[in-house]
């Protein structure tokens, strides 16, 4: 047992612990090592994601949406669209009940700029197209209106948001195909959101406060969603990693007077498996870190723990690693 363990340990900074691992473990305990490598690596971009907020998107710059959604939620409170706007449960879901009449467009001009936000109820899919090609950002194809939107449907949420220094490029900072995304926050929804503050300055910081619980609410199910994309496309990568550096592996010790030629193809990717876990335990330290290379630590780290054992303990003049 105590050998077992000083092995398993050693195999996080020995090549040569990590090819006798290869060779003389059961092949279930590669299996093993193999699949907790995986797991380790994704942890830190699966956790990022996971602690994604859709009102962190609106941390610096609001391009104005916050003076909009104010003027917009006022509007919705003072009736200007009757009961065309209209939070109901179906299912248990919540969802938003209204037709194409409840639109909106509000112009701000800064230092002689103007500058544009609308707000637009879509049916269905094809209008959400219809109308996020017809607001912005223009195209040489198709000029468009060039101001930045929030788009509504009965169960998604569209927000695109332009820098007026530079309305031709796009912000989209949210994409929200929510599930119950029009679920009430505490007293608060999409109706009545709009709170009267002491002047029109607190007015705008209460209700978009409101505005950003909301936004943050509905990027919940986009979120989940968006985790668990990342947990499944990140462990593939980092899978099919390990396998090609376990053909490496093999392929590198297949010279014909290569003394490591004995090693059968299973030995070559019990290698690499068992040579993955320390590049695994360094993303998980290493991601949380650098967390824009979180996703590519991994393949990046275990490139090079596999490519240093070959080049060191498996060269081909046999002064690496002692094979018997």
């Amino acid at each position: 047992m105590k050998q077992n363990i000083k092995l398993f340990l050693s195999t996080l900074i020995s090549n040569n612990s990590a090819i006798d691992a290869g060779r003389k473990k059961p092949w279930y305990a590669a299996i093993i090592v193999f699949f907790i490598s995986i797991l380790l690596a994704v942890i830190p971009s699966t956790v990022i994601e996971l602690q994604k907020h859709g009102d962190k998107n609106f941390a610096s710059n609001t391009y104005y949406a916050a003076e909009a959604t104010t003027l917009f939620a006022k509007d919705v409170a003072n009736g200007k669209f009757g009961d065309k706007l209209l939070v109901y449960k179906v299912d248990k879901q919540s969802t938003l009940l209204a037709d194409e009449t409840v639109s909106a467009y509000y112009e701000f001009t800064v230092e002689n700029q103007k500058i544009g936000f609308a707000f637009q109820y879509c049916n269905n899919d094809e209008r959400i197209e219809y109308y996020s090609n017809a607001f912005g950002p223009g195209t040489s194809e198709n000029p468009g209106a060039n101001v930045s939107y929030i788009l509504f449907s009965p169960d998604k949420v569209y927000i695109s948001l332009l820098d007026p220094s530079n309305p031709s490029l796009a912000k989209r900072v949210l994409t929200l195909p929510c599930i119950d995304a029009y679920k009430k926050v505490g007293e608060k929804d999409i109706v009545n959101a709009y709170e009267e503050g002491s002047s029109s300055s607190d007015t705008i910081n209460k209700t978009w406060s409101n505005w950003k619980t909301l936004i943050k609410n509905f990027y919940n199910q986009a979120r989940l969603r968006n985790a668990g994309i990342q947990l499944a496309v990140s462990s593939a990568i980092d899978a099919v990693v390990v396998l090609i550096m376990g053909l490496m592996v093999w392929i590198l010790t297949r010279g014909k007077n290569n003394p490591y030629h004995l090693f059968s193809v299973w030995h070559c990717f019990a290698t690499a498996f068992w040579a993955a876990l320390t590049p695994a335990i360094l993303t998980v330290g290493l991601g949380f870190l650098i967390q824009s290379f979180a996703s590519m630590m991994f393949p990046l780290l275990v490139g090079v723990r596999v490519m240093w054992l070959t080049m060191k303990s498996l060269r081909p003049d046999g002064s690496g690693y002692a094979a018997n």
